[in-house]
């Protein structure tokens, strides 16, 4: 865990150098290629090793909590499980995917939710799904199925925001 976080925050401060390596960039391409080239290079230049840093930190912390999350299902009995993060801009979107939990899949869901709550990252979760499924197979159906349902709830709740507004 500190491992992560040290790593996480390393990748935080070092980001910022993407803004020197677009300044460098622009002041050795500009006798060459002339200043609009060298302008728009050193910004694509910045802002890659920005974009570069910025994932490698969303993929560091989603093994690290994937890789928590598996450990906590292992320990409670449940070895075949899929754990598939997607970063949005609220948080964390996480699905867990229990190959034949039946009717334990209401306790795999306390034990993910535990896990959660007993995390550094738990300010970074927006959303937790947990799905049994058959075989790992049923992955896509039941990730078409899941998109399909949050869309239609993230809609819901924009439009009861809205009326509240109004």
């Amino acid at each position: 865990m500190e491992k992560v976080t040290k790593t996480i925050g390393i990748l935080d401060k070092v980001k910022w150098l993407g803004l020197l390596f677009g300044v460098f960039m622009c002041l050795f391409i500009e006798p060459r290629l002339g200043e609009i080239w060298a302008m728009g290079l050193g910004t694509v230049a910045g802002v890659a090793f920005i974009y570069i840093c910025n994932n490698e930190k969303k993929t560091v912390l989603s093994e690290h909590v994937a890789m928590d999350l598996k450990e906590a299902l292992q320990t409670g009995g449940y070895k075949d499980s899929v754990i598939e993060i997607k970063h949005l801009r609220a948080g964390m979107l996480i699905r867990i995917y229990v190959v034949r939990a039946g009717d334990n899949a209401v306790y795999c869901n306390g034990i993910v939710v535990q896990q959660i709550e007993r995390s550094w990252y738990k300010e970074k979760v927006w959303i937790t799904q947990l799905v049994d499924i058959d075989d790992a197979d049923a992955v896509k159906t039941a990730r078409d199925t899941l998109d399909e349902e949050l869309i239609s709830d993230l809609k819901k709740m924009r439009d009861d925001a809205r009326g509240r507004k109004k």
